[in-house]
């Protein structure tokens, strides 16, 4: 018996083809004579996350066209796909009637790599050691795995099925993974780990709610710290400190890490002092942690190494909750930038870890 799909998720697109109406179905003809398609599908799970089986219910028409998002095609009738890697791909059935009239349907499939394979990381019982573990889902079989430490350079590749590594105490460090599946499938990780396990990023899952933003340059909003790109940024001139940020989570949450993303130039707008706070009733708030920055990011790349100004701008910077405790509310404060004679203020990123 097939199975529906659960943890794919499915958006059913209307298109419009060309000057056309549209039957009770929603989905839009060409206004020709003659006998109109109907087209319709569904999507059942195949016998691993990237394999679907694909019923045509479609009548009255010719001829069929599948495209799936992934520049694969198929004419059969009811066909069968496997996709080669996680993402979102748009699965379109065009039915052409036999005067030439034509229907479309698009849906899109969402493979995500957490809903293919876990990856966690567990203490092994010695002291800072880690074990990893990758644990397929769903009838995925593991055909080859590449795990890659970058704590260190050059990086420390693993090919087991469970490494172990050890960790500085209180450190916080970085790992990748690629898993290729039975039927050539690839998912690539990356992630982060301290000695306590692996560390999620939780920002995403939370309502972001910046107390100002950049008022001319849509490039450059407040929205852009939470959009996980280090290419991007906010940047408020002649912000009113503090800039406060705000995540809201529904159900609480306990961030043991977080990251500041620094920008691009100008390194006197850099944040220099902060608290992160907490709370459960947006009324009474906890500090979560505190930092004043003796030295700029642009600065710190420098001490650490960095060579070149790309190496130095669009880093993170990761800070740990000695006390982390779970909370409905974070509110990140900077009080103060780096400029004495400016208090404009940028960064890239913002991150909150579990």
């Amino acid at each position: 018996m097939n199975r529906l799909i659960k943890p794919i998720s499915f958006l059913i697109v209307a298109l419009t083809i060309a000057s056309c109406s549209k039957n009770k179905s929603g989905v839009e003809v060409i206004d020709e004579e003659g006998a109109r398609p109907f087209v319709d599908y569904q999507i059942t799970d195949g016998d691993d996350p990237f394999t679907f089986d694909f019923k045509n219910k479609s009548t009255s028409f010719k001829s069929l066209q599948w495209r799936f998002g992934d520049d694969s095609v198929a004419t059969e009738d009811s066909p069968k796909h496997v996709y080669l890697s996680t993402g979102i791909f748009e699965v379109n059935l065009t039915a052409v009637g036999e005067t030439g009239t034509t229907a479309k349907k698009l849906v899109k499939i969402n493979i995500r790599p957490d809903d293919v394979v876990a990856i966690s990381a567990v203490k092994t019982g010695t002291a800072n050691e880690i074990r990893f573990v990758a644990e397929p889902k769903k009838g995925l079989v593991i055909q080859s795995i590449e795990w890659s430490f970058t704590e260190v350079s050059p990086a420390v590749k693993s090919t087991e099925l469970s490494p172990t590594r050890t960790y500085a105490p209180g450190s916080f460090n970085s790992f990748s993974v690629k898993i290729t599946s039975s039927k050539g499938s690839v998912i690539n990780f990356s992630k982060f780990v301290t000695p306590e396990g692996v560390a999620e990023n939780i920002t995403s899952g939370a309502a972001f709610f910046p107390n100002q933003t950049n008022p001319t340059n849509v490039n450059e909003v407040a929205q852009k710290v939470v959009d996980g790109n280090l290419e991007t940024k906010t940047y408020i001139g002649g912000a009113k400190l503090p800039v406060i940020f705000k995540f809201t989570y529904t159900t609480p949450q306990t961030v043991k890490i977080y990251g500041i993303g620094n920008g691009n130039d100008s390194p006197s707008r850099d944040p220099k002092s902060w608290v992160l706070e907490g709370s459960n009733d947006d009324l009474t708030w906890e500090v979560v942690d505190s930092r004043t920055q003796a030295k700029n990011f642009y600065d710190q790349r420098t001490d650490l190494g960095a060579k070149t100004d790309g190496e130095r701008y669009k880093k993170m910077f990761y800070f740990a909750v000695a006390n982390p405790k779970p909370f409905l509310i974070y509110k990140w404060t900077v009080n103060t930038v780096f400029s004495t004679t400016s208090t404009s203020f940028q960064i890239s990123e913002f991150r909150l870890f579990r």
